[in-house]
């Protein structure tokens, strides 16, 4: 988890240590606004802006004493997923970069770049919000920030918008399998950085990158390196979403059924201690069914019945708010999301039926859409949600 870094006076050699200690903080400038605006109609126009326009802006300041600058994969600001553009641009990213800089080298985020990182290279994506005044036509817009790993300090900022017809939405195999979206204070923290606020890096890209190396144990079917990569994570950072789930996405590959559920359970606590849940129970569009693809009947099951257990051995209550993509009219999907939420709780009482009390349903149409597009596809899956948020409990 990133930490607000707190800057302290320059301790000068010459002078007197009482003098320095009465010497106001350096006030650091305003983090350099994005950018911004070009628009491109392929990966490999849009990537050579971005390495062009790094090296443009970057082209005064020292260079770090390491050569080694990790890159970190494009995550979605609106869901914390990484899709399979998002990951093949990093790497795109990361050659184009080592090319432009040399004999810089610009890699992929892991435990040996961590490790050397005096500079870091943050990317993310988004679909762009109605109130951006953008060219004709669908675009996702792509950041990137180079930022000072030990001070948090933004180097440069730039935007620039791609096709959508270009970039391929579909999360990557983790986070494809993973049960919740990772939209906790994390996942804010890091948005927040690449918007200039300044926060040392240094442990959160330790503990990023290991979750990186864990992500591609898992996906290449290394289940024990994964699981052994997951633990370090949480010894790290008990509550970290990303490594919860890890664990409970290996143990149920490894056929570990008991253990799965109990590190689904620990997610689930972990969530209502924070106060919110965003479980990924996929409907299908315009209706309260759930998505039927390979075990997913099996493991929402499973889902339901330990938000139900956890809930009630917490002694908590939750809002079911059901939501729906932005298509249609607003009145069918206030009762449809509406449904969506009654669906759920339907469920949960099916399960834990001590529970049904304290559960409360609401549907929220698209009122509260992330996404927005109304695409109904992959790319904003996450408006057709259901959320569960802690509330007090009534007398």
């Amino acid at each position: 988890m990133l930490k607000r870094f707190t800057l302290h006076p320059v301790f000068l050699l010459l002078l007197p240590l009482a003098l320095v200690a009465c010497q106001p903080a350096p006030v650091r400038p305003d983090p350099p606004p994005p950018i911004a605006t070009t628009y491109h109609r392929d990966t490999v126009s849009a990537v050579d802006f971005l390495a062009k326009t790094l090296a443009q802006q970057l082209a005064r300041v020292p260079r770090p004493a390491l050569n080694v600058v990790p890159v970190e994969e494009f995550f979605s600001t609106q869901s914390a997923e990484v899709s399979t553009s998002g990951r093949a641009l990093q790497q795109q990213l990361a050659q184009t970069l080592t090319r432009t800089f040399a004999p810089m080298e610009f890699v992929p985020l892991d435990t040996a770049s961590a490790n050397k990182a005096q500079w870091v290279l943050l990317a993310n994506y988004a679909t762009p919000s109605p109130t951006e005044n953008l060219q004709p036509g669908k675009w996702v817009r792509l950041q990137v920030a180079m930022v000072e790993s030990s001070t948090g300090k933004v180097l440069t900022r730039i935007n620039t918008y791609l096709d959508a017809a270009q970039f391929n939405a579909e999360p990557t195999p983790f986070f494809k399998d993973a049960p919740m979206y990772f939209t906790d204070e994390r996942h804010r923290q890091r948005v927040n950085v690449m918007d200039g606020q300044t926060q040392s890096l240094t442990g959160n890209l330790q503990i990023q990158s290991q979750l990186s190396d864990a992500i591609a144990a898992y996906e290449a079917s290394r289940f024990g390196d994964a699981e052994q990569g997951f633990i370090k994570v949480r010894a790290q950072a008990a509550n970290h979403p990303g490594a919860l789930t890890g664990l409970y996405q290996t143990y149920w590959k490894m056929g570990r059924k008991a253990d799965a559920e109990q590190a689904f359970s620990d997610l689930v606590a972990a969530g209502i201690d924070a106060g919110t849940l965003s479980v990924k129970l996929l409907f299908k569009v315009g209706g309260t069914a759930f998505v039927d693809s390979a075990d997913l009947a099996t493991q929402y099951r499973l889902w339901l019945k330990s938000v139900g257990e956890v809930v009630n051995a917490k002694n908590r209550c939750v809002d079911v708010t059901g939501h729906a993509s932005k298509s249609g009219s607003a009145e069918l999907n206030d009762r449809l999301s509406q449904q969506r939420a009654e669906s759920v709780v339907t469920l949960i009482t099916q399960t834990s039926r001590e529970a049904r009390s304290r559960f409360k349903s609401a549907g929220r149409g698209f009122q509260e859409t992330i996404v927005g597009t109304g695409a109904n596809d992959a790319t904003d899956a996450i408006d057709r949600r259901v959320e569960f948020k802690v509330r007090t409990c009534n007398p």
